[in-house]
């Protein structure tokens, strides 16, 4: 036996499960206190019951391991001090389950009598028995008297079985099982008496602080084994969103749960719980839940619904599971239009779908966020026209649509319309649009969604606003503001090492979101805060990362992803430490982009002497500016210019002409869309002389004005004649702002 296995059975094992029985003993000290104050309060019942069932469970745990102990070969110096501290262990978390359990019974009587009390007072009646809680209760107190009882007897009669000469065989092991799984039978009997009515259950929480739970029957334990909830990760986000099977009618209203370390596979039903974005209007709107089991999206039959004022949970049972979400199908009037009915042609019939305009959605919205809403005065309900497939307009399409409407002579009437992410606002030079009270009747070319709008009249210039405020009034966009935290408990001053915790919260949730992570040691940095931004759901954005930092990742990416789902988990965490580099700007810098842009809609600066040297609480970052931005594109634009001026300047020119053969040059003549023709009218008034020839066709090409695109241009002509190493020659030196030398080719 080795150093230190030796250690393991003689202090680690002892130390564990000392600790495992002490922390029960604690904790029923500061539940019994609970139990004598909440016991006769029905809706502290349940809370209660959860409590002394996650307690209870430490039993069945440490018994569990206690099992595991025992049932492994153990060395012969160690096995007696080991079974020693295990029966002594188990006897004291035996004489802390009693004490809960006679708590609970005194309160309960004391309780029952007071009823029995009142009720003789009023209408004198013989006195009943027990409850059937007290009942339970009495029962199970006898049994853990019995079994701690033989507990606290087991290991004399091991020692003394093992101390009788002429001994056959030592039945310690197979006595140690028996108790355990008297204990566990107890156990069970606190879960089907006593809490019958709770979450009689061990609750596995998200170490990552996402609102997904498993509650299961200590029974299962062993199948639940390792597995736990958790967002999916980030960077994984839109590949399982591209896998979940909805319609344009099922919006996401939760983050996309997977089972870490499954896929759950259990012989007794556990139950889910999680949280989703309630609504505050339900009318016409169904809230489901869709569950990934055995390689297969269903959705889940029986869904509990729990919400208050601070949050909602959804919930359900199962005995398989590999990911889960919940989304709100919108029930709406539609219907299909036939051929006959229609002003274009297709193959396939369109649905006219209504989206109704929710007043008390827009209320909240404008009490929330006050600056969200302030050119639409009033909007009717928007009619959408889908079709997967192409259409030909015959003459325009009529779309009736109403709305509550009061007219002010600083208001228009507008018209919207939308499809595909595309808003268009219409005044009434643009559109046709006929009024009859509160009936508006639209004429529109080709296929879009449909709605009116009152505006004020000084939003007819800022339509960009209107286009923004409509999408945020029809759910079709969230307001969001990007945060930038830092961990403060994770943070080391001395090896310039933290992590940069990076979010985007919705606009109407982000004050009591930064208080909380406030609390919890997540500090925002100053002046860091992103701009009002609306995002689509499952928009991604892309985050990069430069300057004086580097990321403390294996394989660290080029760049991060924020895939957004509204009302969901929307950061990234990433760990990095200062890392000087005089080539790289003296920041660490983060960067945002949407997908396919090449220009950054908002960016963080903070200094690295900040982060190396001052408290979290008073870093401060120097934020995107849009006009120092553009000042630098200008600046570089500039620089670009003066490059392509150098490097097709007549010297310039002239010496990649020497480089080139008459072969050469007339391909890349032809190349840069100077004539075969042109170019040998150009040899003969050359005399034949290739340099004076090639010369003359690159001055054709050029001009009398060089500019930056024309280097570009250049550069993938020389490539497409094949002259890599000369297109390679020129990169390099338009790179270094400079034009071409003899020394070049060299």
């Amino acid at each position: 036996m080795t150093r230190f296995q030796a250690k393991y059975y003689n202090k680690t094992v002892l130390d564990i499960l000392e600790l495992w029985s002490s922390c029960s003993s604690a904790t029923v000290d500061l539940m019994i206190p609970l139990v004598e104050q909440y016991w006769e309060n029905q809706s502290e019942f349940e809370h209660l019951a959860k409590k002394i069932s996650n307690t209870c469970s430490a039993c069945v745990k440490f018994t569990a391991m206690t099992v595991n102990i025992t049932e492994h070969p153990i060395p012969e110096n160690c096995g007696s001090d080991v079974k020693e501290k295990a029966t002594q262990e188990m006897n004291n978390t035996a004489d802390t389950l009693s004490r809960l359990i006679q708590a609970a019974i005194k309160t309960s009587k004391e309780e029952e009598g007071t009823k029995e009390t009142e009720q003789e007072k009023k209408d004198p009646e013989p006195v009943k028995e027990s409850t059937d809680v007290t009942a339970s209760l009495n029962n199970l107190l006898t049994q853990l008297d019995a079994l701690q009882m033989e507990l606290s007897n087991q290991y004399v009669i091991e020692k003394n079985e093992q101390n009788t000469e002429g001994g056959e065989t030592d039945d310690s092991c197979k006595n140690d099982q028996q108790a355990i799984n008297k204990l566990a039978n107890v156990y069970t009997g606190v879960v089907d008496k006593i809490c019958e009515n709770g979450k009689v259950t061990v609750c596995i929480d998200d170490p990552n602080r996402s609102d997904a739970t498993i509650y299961y029957k200590p029974d299962v334990y062993t199948e639940v084994a390792n597995c736990s909830l958790g967002s999916c990760p980030m960077r994984d986000r839109d590949t399982w969103l591209d896998e979940i099977p909805l319609t344009s009618d099922q919006v996401l209203v939760s983050d996309v749960y997977v089972v870490r370390n499954g896929p759950l596979r259990t012989s007794a039903e556990v139950e889910i719980d999680f949280t989703y974005v309630p609504l505050s209007s339900t009318k016409n709107k169904t809230i489901k839940v869709i569950a990934k089991q055995d390689g297969e999206w269903k959705e889940v039959e029986t869904v509990n619904e729990e919400s208050d004022e601070s949050s909602a949970h959804l919930s359900f049972k199962t005995k398989c599971l590999e990911a889960f979400t919940a989304y709100v199908e919108i029930l709406s009037e539609t219907c299909e239009v036939t051929p006959e009915e229609t002003t274009f042609t297709s193959e396939v019939n369109p649905d006219v779908k209504v989206i109704p305009y929710d007043a008390k959605e827009v209320a909240n919205l404008k009490e929330q966020c006050p600056d969200s809403v302030r050119g639409i005065m009033a909007v009717s309900d928007a009619v959408e026209i889908r079709m997967d497939g192409e259409c030909d307009d015959t003459k325009n399409i009529s779309v009736q649509v109403s709305m509550d409407d009061e007219e002010d002579q600083d208001s228009q009437l507008v018209v919207i319309r939308f499809k595909e992410g595309k808003v268009q606002v219409l005044d009434k030079s643009q559109c046709r649009l006929k009024k009859d009270r509160n009936l508006f009747l639209v004429e529109t070319k080709g296929v879009w969604g449909i709605a009116v709008a009152r505006i004020r009249k000084i939003f007819l210039n800022m339509r960009d606003t209107v286009k923004k405020e409509f999408q945020l009034i029809f759910g079709l966009v969230q307001l969001c503001n990007i945060c930038t935290f830092i961990d403060d408990s994770q943070r080391n001053k001395e090896e310039g090492s933290f992590f940069v915790w990076i979010e985007c919260i919705d606009k109407n949730m982000i004050r009591d979101d930064v208080e909380n992570k406030e609390k919890a040691g997540l500090i925002e940095v100053k002046q860091s805060r992103s701009k009002d931004i609306t995002l689509r759901q499952k928009q991604t954005l892309i985050l990069k990362v430069d300057g004086q930092v580097k990321l403390r990742l294996a394989d660290p990416p080029d760049a991060f992803k924020i895939t957004y789902l509204i009302g969901a988990d929307n950061h990234v965490n990433i760990p990095m430490e200062v890392h000087r580099d005089q080539e790289k700007i003296p920041y660490a810098a983060f960067a945002f982009y949407e997908e396919d842009c090449a220009h950054p809609f908002h960016s963080v600066n903070i200094p690295v002497r900040d982060l190396s040297e001052l408290p979290t609480d008073e870093i401060t970052a120097k934020t995107f500016n849009k006009n120092n931005e553009s000042n630098n594109l200008r600046e570089q634009m500039k620089q670009k210019e003066e490059a392509a001026r150098k490097m097709l300047s007549h010297d310039s020119i002239m010496n990649l002409s020497r480089v080139l053969s008459e072969r050469d040059g007339r391909m890349l003549g032809v190349q840069l869309g100077v004539s075969e023709s042109w170019t040998a009218n150009a040899k003969d008034e050359c005399d034949g002389d290739i340099l004076r020839t090639n010369f003359r066709v690159l001055c054709e090409w050029r001009g009398k004005a060089a500019r930056a695109a024309m280097v570009d241009f250049l550069i993938s002509s020389l490539k497409t004649v094949g002259r890599i190493d000369l297109a390679n020659v020129v990169s390099e030196i338009y790179k270094n702002g400079r034009g071409l030398s003899k020394l070049d080719f060299d």
